[in-house]
């Protein structure tokens, strides 16, 4: 602007090869947005769930649990009561070791 006012220039024009090398980068960014960016998907939803079954619209794997109480509920007296043995002998251990917990810090 300074410079315009110095000139005493009212109005130029930006160079023709500015102009030219912006709209040329316009349109190879346009169709590479087009082109190379895949199929649009729709807005609708009803086109994703009408290829999906009412029983796996609600399958979400990353919360099946397998271990849970469960197990115990379904396992033979004769491992119920080995397994109680190791489970007793095991929790009591681990009681032990969780109070001296605070005093290792």
């Amino acid at each position: 602007r300074s410079y315009m006012r110095l000139t005493e220039k009212e109005d130029e024009t930006l160079p023709i090869d500015i102009v030219l090398q912006t709209l040329l980068a316009f349109a190879v960014t346009c169709y590479g947005i087009v082109h190379i960016a895949g199929e649009f998907k729709d807005m609708d939803a009803t086109s994703e769930l009408k290829n999906k079954t009412f029983d796996t619209l609600r399958n979400h794997p990353s919360f099946y649990v397998f271990n849970h109480r469960g197990r115990v509920l379904f396992q033979s007296p004769e491992t119920v009561n080995s397994s109680s043995n190791q489970d007793a002998l095991s929790s009591s251990s681990s009681l032990k070791f969780r109070k001296l917990e605070p005093l290792r810090r």
